[in-house]
């Protein structure tokens, strides 16, 4: 896979040295040549120096050919302008941007930017390590609406039935894991203790499942 990085940050610089190391062929993109220095020796790519969005830069890195291009610079207006271009003049693949400022999170989603959060998923990992929520986050999928979480039923949850979780909390349950088997359960399908629960749920509803869980909500 050719991948074009725009941006040599810790960041960007991580990510080249793991896609080179997997043998992918990587082009580094960055304003300032010395930011180049944090590449590793093992890195076995090509560097460029331009800007992010510059048309002319894009194509000496070599952006007709990429198949996935990620814009990882340290600023947010420069990571949503490089995606775009990628996206809309380059027709690129995969475009992947990178977001700080969470106040702009709703102009990526407009826009439909595929893109990550470090800022959302470094609080998540943070709370799970002081407060053990009930609810594990392991991905984010749809413009990042959407969280892929687990969680173990409770036993005031035996016997209730998926379709009435579902429907009390507005997710959605893809499969569960019961005595090592993983099941695909039907709206019918009632729920045990213990059971390891895979569901699909907006990020805006995931305080409110805590909550169930602990049992600082009005039953159902």
């Amino acid at each position: 896979m050719k991948v074009i990085i725009a941006g040599c940050g810790r960041v960007g610089a991580e990510l080249a040295d793991m896609l080179s190391l997997d043998g992918h062929e990587v082009t580094v993109m960055d304003k300032d040549p010395r930011s180049f220095q944090r590449l590793s020796k093992l890195f076995s790519g090509e560097v460029v120096e331009g800007f992010a969005y510059d048309e002319e830069s894009l194509t000496k890195a070599g952006i007709r050919y990429a198949d996935a291009f990620a814009a990882v610079t340290n600023f947010d207006n420069t990571n949503l302008m490089a995606a775009e271009v990628a996206r809309k003049i380059f027709n690129v693949p995969r475009v992947i941007a990178r977001l700080y400022n969470t106040d702009k999170e709703q102009t990526y989603q407009a826009l439909e930017i595929d893109y990550v959060c470090g800022t959302k998923l470094l609080a998540q990992v943070l709370q799970e390590k002081i407060l053990r929520p009930q609810v594990r986050v392991r991905d984010l999928c749809c413009n990042n609406t959407l969280s892929l979480v687990e969680f173990d039923c409770p036993a005031k949850w035996s016997g209730k039935k998926v379709g009435r979780l579902e429907e009390e909390i507005t997710m959605h349950i893809a499969f569960l894991v019961r005595d090592g088997e993983a099941i695909f359960p039907h709206q019918d399908f009632s729920l045990e203790k213990g059971d390891e629960v895979t569901a699909l749920i907006s990020t805006k509803r995931m305080n409110r499942l805590e909550r169930k869980l602990r049992g600082r909500e009005g039953r159902w």
